[in-house]
């Protein structure tokens, strides 16, 4: 296998600033880049004021590993001038709830001013592989409306088809965006998946002394990575640069 890296710059508010290097051994050739933008994740989500709110799912087709826990992503985009929820559950496809991954549904809540990313994990089993199911967004109460896709197709991946690890590494950050040391550092994040638009899986360090991370059991194909840091008060960053590798 081949190493691949990229140098990262995080971005968060308030802000984590430094430099993420992401390793990831696997196929293909060796690719190298830089990004030294500095857009807070915020800026990412939010239209302003005056835009006004949607709540959308963040991908229409998410692809979860059989016996795994996948992540999907839920967003409030636009105006962030007041308090939002939103519901949502599973419905069955080919996938059975309680056979072939556990039945979700909840509501995930906005408060005045907040445009994060809210995550809802979904757990299927080792029967569910080679099947499928949905999640739909159901009803919204605040200020805001449906967006799109507010329904996603969760396909679940056939048995035996994990080929390939990948090996990520990076360096802690030190400082702020506004130039004042970091001492509250508490830990990372690492989201990945087989689209750059549909980042499904994530796994939480919760630790800075935790600098690397093996991930494995990945299919064939195209994975994409990025690093977020988090601090003691829970707040994430922005996403490093995407890097990606072929398995």
């Amino acid at each position: 296998m081949e190493n691949k890296t990229r140098s990262l710059l995080t971005r968060v508010p308030p802000s984590i600033a430094g430099a993420i290097i992401v390793a990831a051994c696997g196929s293909g050739s060796n690719v190298t880049s830089s990004s030294s933008e500095q857009t807070s994740a915020s800026d990412a989500v939010s239209g302003g004021s005056g835009t006004s709110a949607r709540i959308a799912l963040s991908a229409a087709t998410y692809t979860f590993p059989a016996s795994s826990k996948g992540q999907v992503t839920i967003y409030r985009t636009g105006s962030t001038a007041g308090a939002a929820s939103v519901g949502f559950k599973t419905v069955d496809g080919t996938a059975t709830a309680g056979i072939d991954y556990t039945a979700s549904s909840g509501t995930v809540t906005w408060q005045d001013g907040d445009a994060s990313p809210k995550s809802v994990i979904v757990a299927v089993t080792a029967q569910a592989a080679g099947k499928n199911f949905d999640i739909s967004l159901t009803s919204i109460e605040g200020s805001a409306s449906f967006g799109a896709p507010s329904s996603a197709v969760i396909d679940v991946e056939a048995a035996g088809s994990a080929s390939g690890a990948v090996t990520l590494s990076w360096t802690a950050p030190t400082t702020n965006t506004n130039g004042s040391a970091l001492t509250n550092l508490a830990g990372f994040d690492i989201h990945y998946g087989k689209s750059a638009s549909a980042m499904t899986y994530r796994i939480a360090i919760g630790s800075v002394s935790v600098l690397s991370y093996v991930i494995d059991n990945l299919t064939s194909g195209t994975w994409y990575f990025e690093v977020f840091a988090v601090n003691s008060a829970g707040v994430q960053s922005g996403p490093s640069s995407l890097v990606h590798t072929a398995i």
